[in-house]
């Protein structure tokens, strides 16, 4: 009988994986190989497995320790704290002074313009983004940028899973000073990652999430194709999110003419609603990405509902590179205006009703129930689901059975508001 060896594949069979790919880097024996398909999800040799359990210290996909980090992290004596956005000092929202960065990026292009902003001053020689694939122009992936146009060549969202195998290596590499980009999870994998390798520690000066409410697998984008009637082959060019603020999704040919009409990107959003999500995200309580160091996404409220181009509203938890974010408000490369916390939450309601609310708590409990395990957190809240809560996670569940069926597309589609495509 095969003995059961202490790494990621237990993390797989629990169904808590969420394909950030970083254990795969961690491998003293390069054992760890990220198979990029539905989900990112690593795939171990256990044969060389020498049982050493470091890609579990790194692993985001079994929880995080979220608060006692954030506690270590962020302990200005200004500090304030939110049942929702966290540890934070400042609360803003704003936009690039570029127009064209701010109307081609999502919301106010603020994070694109402030990694132009590191790497022409010379603060950073680096940035962890996301585009897309050469040759595949809707593969995401990572990689580091070093100059405007590579920071340019990944702004804008990326609605499906992205692993980032491959970026410690390079930082190992080639050790400099560098920032991560990328959603909560994948800051709390390189957080562990830092703990466990010095190098990284020194390397890596900062960490910039992306709020996140949940992530969908790389079948939304074959649903995509078949939804719009998008010939791949013909495909050059994607964008979930161009031309202004929220804005529209763009499928465009090798001479970058519209392959259809450009879907508003809410229109798509709300139209596959959770029936490509990977089930894991519900069971994640990090929206604002609570171990960053700046966080930025979009505002959704008062002047952004009224603004063609885009707002960002940006959390700042991290007092050095508050000083920096300043600085780059006083060289005139962002316009920014503080808020409050409660306008923060009140833009971003699927925090308090998911993430830190009864969804969240409703989904975890069934999840229990069915006798799946859950991540470890320690920044849960008692929260009690009314019947409602319930009801909505086992329509999410039923949903995801569907997504994963695609003779069972045409039943999306019908449910999709959305007919005019």
């Amino acid at each position: 009988m095969a003995i059961m060896k202490k790494n990621v594949t237990q993390t797989v069979k629990d169904g808590l994986c969420l394909g950030c790919g970083v254990c795969q880097d961690i491998c003293p024996k390069d054992c760890i190989t990220i198979v990029h398909e539905r989900t990112n999800s690593p795939s171990v040799d256990n044969d060389a497995c020498i049982d050493c359990g470091k890609c579990l210290k790194v692993c985001s996909g079994i929880g995080c320790d979220i608060k006692k980090r954030s506690e270590s992290l962020f302990g200005a004596k200004d500090i304030k704290e939110d049942i929702y956005i966290g540890r934070y000092l400042k609360c803003y929202s704003g936009y690039s002074t570029d127009y064209e960065i701010r109307y081609h990026s999502a919301s106010g292009g603020c994070l694109s313009q402030f990694l132009i902003f590191l790497l022409e001053k010379k603060i950073i020689d680096g940035a962890v983004v996301t585009g897309f694939a050469k040759g595949n122009p809707m593969q995401p992936h990572a990689y580091i940028a070093k100059t405007k146009d590579e920071v340019l060549a990944g702004r804008s969202s990326k609605y499906c899973v992205v692993s980032y195998d491959g970026i410690a290596t390079e930082i190992l590499n080639h050790p400099r000073k560098y920032v991560i980009v990328g959603l909560p999870c994948h800051i709390q994998a390189f957080r562990k990652l830092a703990d466990v390798d010095r190098k990284i520690r020194e390397s890596v000066i900062g960490y910039f999430p992306i709020y996140c409410s949940s992530n969908k697998n790389m079948e939304s984008q074959e649903y995509m194709l078949w939804r719009y009637h998008i010939d791949k082959d013909k495909l050059a060019e994607f964008a979930y999110r161009d031309e202004g603020c929220l804005g529209k999704m763009f499928f465009r040919d090798k001479n970058r003419n519209s392959m259809g009409a450009p879907i508003e990107f809410l229109d798509f959003y709300r139209g596959v609603r959770a029936f490509f999500n990977v089930p894991r995200c519900n069971v994640c309580s990090d929206f604002y990405g609570e171990i960053g160091d700046v966080c930025f996404g979009d505002l959704n409220k008062d002047d952004d509902d009224d603004d063609p181009i885009g707002i960002n509203s940006i959390v700042v938890r991290s007092e050095y590179w508050h000083n920096i974010l300043k600085q780059c408000v006083a060289d005139g490369y962002l316009e920014l205006r503080e808020i409050d916390e409660k306008t923060m939450n009140e833009a971003q309601t699927y925090c308090s009703s998911y993430k830190k609310g009864e969804g969240f708590y409703a989904t975890w409990r069934l999840r229990k129930m069915l006798g799946m395990k859950n991540p470890q957190y320690d920044n849960l809240r008692e929260v009690s689901p009314g019947i409602k809560a319930y009801i909505k996670a086992v329509e999410k569940f039923c949903m995801y059975f569907v997504g994963k069926h695609r003779w069972m597309w045409p039943l999306i589609k019908m449910l999709d508001k959305n007919k005019k495509n």
